[in-house]
């Protein structure tokens, strides 16, 4: 018998089995971590719209302009105000953000801006951007310990509740 040099059948199909096993952990992680990661930036995106509307409507809040006999409308579907915060003019401007339902079921919040004080809250805007495209969307007024959907007043409310999809957010009116 001559001397033989190499490997078994058995000993290549095991070798490649394990090589196999580990590619397919390897594999598997990279996939769950592109998974996770692409889950994560759709969620900073989702919460960069969300804080994007809050912090642009206590900007807008906090520079309040309380000059006409009706300064502030909450409806269901609007909340209009006057402001010394504009987006697209300067000075004092009625700043309104609608909610539109699409045909998806979704719900649009666009912001309109008026660049003069006309005292009709509740009309088209001159300005408009679209903020953000939510499951649900919906404002509140609390004023006195009472909340409120349909909210006409003089002054401010103390306190707007916002509800974003399931996310709950409160601007102070900062009397």
């Amino acid at each position: 018998m001559r001397d033989k040099r190499g490997f078994t059948l058995l000993e290549v199909l095991l070798v490649l089995t394990l090589i196999l096993l580990v590619f397919g952990v390897v594999g598997f992680s990279y996939i769950s971590n592109v998974r996770d990661s692409m889950d994560l930036t759709s969620r900073i995106s989702k919460y960069t719209q969300y804080l994007s509307v809050t912090n642009q409507l206590s900007k807008q809040i906090f520079a309040r302009f309380e000059k006409k006999e009706q300064n502030f409308l909450l409806d269901r579907d609007r909340i209009s105000f006057y402001t010394l915060y504009p987006l697209f003019y300067s000075g004092a401007v009625r700043a309104e953000y609608r909610i539109k339902k699409t045909e998806e079921g979704r719900y649009i919040l666009v912001y309109e801006e008026f660049p003069y004080i006309d005292g009709k809250l509740g009309w088209d805007g001159i300005k408009k951007i679209t903020i953000g495209n939510f499951k649900k969307i919906s404002f509140f007024a609390v004023d006195k310990g009472k909340i409120y959907e349909n909210f006409r007043g003089k002054s401010f409310p103390d306190i707007i509740k916002i509800i974003i999809d399931d996310q709950t957010f409160y601007i102070t009116a900062g009397r």
